[in-house]
């Protein structure tokens, strides 16, 4: 879902048309965790509205069934890589993860369909719990509405 997003809808809209060095989405699986992100970002306000329309564009049912092989392979472009011989037993040692675990975890990625992604994104996205943070340079109040508590981090 986060590669599917990133790729075919967050891309065009922070970094192509809302000037971004770059944004998109990201899932961890670990800490079932799915963050929205960009960086260097001169809108960040139409960025969070960007947020917004994502969950809605998935919704919509408007990705092609190329779009959902796309973000698999994309996927398996990091899960597949190659491990380094001195590596080898790291993700077991370090997250009792086994070769067996891994294998299953490839399988259900594999077999994502888009029901999967439209049921997700509206369990976990539209009805789930959010968080917003923005970090950046000092901003004025006349480009925050009253809804934003802006704090200073360092001072």
């Amino acid at each position: 879902l986060a590669k599917l997003i990133s790729a075919k809808f967050l891309h065009p809209e922070i970094r192509e048309k809302g000037e971004a060095y770059g944004g998109g989405a990201t899932s961890n699986p670990s800490s079932g965790v799915f963050s929205f992100y960009s960086y260097r970002d001169p809108n960040c306000l139409k960025t969070l509205d960007a947020f917004d329309e994502s969950i809605n564009w998935i919704l919509s049912n408007k990705f092609s069934d190329r779009d959902i092989q796309e973000a698999k392979l994309g996927i398996f472009q990091a899960v597949d890589k190659p491990i380094l011989p001195g590596d080898r037993g790291l993700r077991h040692w370090l997250s009792s993860v086994t070769d067996e675990i891994f294998q299953e975890h490839r399988c259900r990625i594999r077999s994502v369909q888009r029901e999967d992604l439209i049921k997700v994104a509206t369990e976990y996205l539209k009805n789930g719990t959010i968080g917003i943070s923005v970090i950046g340079p000092e901003t004025t109040a006349k480009t925050l509405d009253n809804s934003w508590n802006v704090e200073m981090l360092l001072g």
